[in-house]
């Protein structure tokens, strides 16, 4: 394995979108509209059929497990730690100690290691995340923002308009009954094959383009996110030792561990900033979002080196 043929081809795609929004090749409508054909069709798909065709075992369950542990306890050490940044930030401080960009990031840094072929992996590590962030994070994240009292009602509502966690669940459902084997046994899955071939084809390039589009740091709020960067990276590192640690000793694949790796190393979620209305707090997650973006590929490039 080649490791510059790895990594060249996702910082080049970083690099044109940096070009895109530098040259206005393309506006911010754009790529928002990009962003709007990824999280409508191609993520869901993708992840739809990741869940859907992974083969559902012990090892799944314990993944399944630890990761929903991980998001959890990354979340709780948010609270106790967020009198280490001031006002406005610290009610934000906890939701960037946890959840991953998984579909934006960490699925087509994965794809491009390990193949398509494995994207199941990364899938079933992303599972718990998604449920915990579409179910509970991002309903809390607005109604912290707003000011307003968590409601179960509401976070189910929130949770049940997004195509990403629809498509989530159905995928676990048509997966954990064995039913997508037997549909990709007949002929008209080979339409559906197609279909899914010639929409999510793309979404690895797509994704970092955009990301490289909205790339940017805020010179106003930088060294508080340094600090957060630094507090998030270390609880990541310790919960990663941890989860490295049980999945050798559970026998986990190398494919899954690689996952695992590149997951847990994978900066806050990008949207962070749309869910929140105040305008300091939206530049703080952001810069720290962006700014985590260096040690996820640092992380990537040097995990790469290894397996090369």
């Amino acid at each position: 394995m080649n490791t510059i043929t790895i990594v060249a081809p996702v910082l080049i795609m970083l690099i044109i979108g940096v070009i895109c929004r530098k040259t206005a090749m393309l506006s911010q409508t754009g790529v928002n509209n990009i962003k709007k054909f990824i999280t409508t069709f191609a993520l869901p798909l993708t992840i739809f059929h990741a869940v859907a065709t992974a083969e559902y075992n012990k090892d799944v369950l314990l993944v399944f497990g630890m990761m929903l542990a991980v998001v959890i306890i990354a979340f709780l050490l948010g609270f106790a730690l967020k009198g280490l940044v001031k006002e406005p930030y610290r009610k934000y401080f906890p939701y960037i100690m946890t959840i991953y960009e998984g579909g934006m990031i960490a699925y087509p840094l994965y794809q491009s290691l390990c193949g398509t072929e494995q994207m199941s992996n990364i899938a079933i590590i992303d599972v718990p995340c998604g449920v915990f962030a579409f179910g509970i994070y991002f309903g809390m994240l607005t109604m912290t923002d707003q000011g307003t009292k968590v409601s179960g009602k509401q976070l189910l509502l929130n949770a049940l308009k997004t195509p990403t966690f629809v498509a989530l669940l159905l995928g676990l459902l048509v997966g954990s009954l064995g039913l997508m084997n037997h549909f990709l046994a007949t002929d008209v899955s080979q339409v559906y094959m197609a279909v899914k071939d010639m929409l999510t084809a793309p979404l690895s390039a797509m994704i970092l383009l955009c990301v490289g589009y909205e790339f940017q740091l805020e010179k106003s709020s930088i060294g508080m996110c340094l600090k957060t960067v630094l507090v998030r990276f270390v609880i990541q590192v310790a919960l990663l030792v941890v989860v490295i640690f049980l999945a050798r000793k559970w026998g986990l694949s190398e494919f899954m561990q690689i996952g695992l790796i590149i997951y847990i190393m994978t900066l806050p979620s990008l949207c962070l900033s749309s869910f929140v209305k105040n305008e300091e707090a939206g530049k703080y997650m952001s810069t720290t979002s962006s700014l985590y973006m260096f040690i996820t590929l640092v992380a990537y490039i040097v995990l790469a080196s290894i397996l090369g």
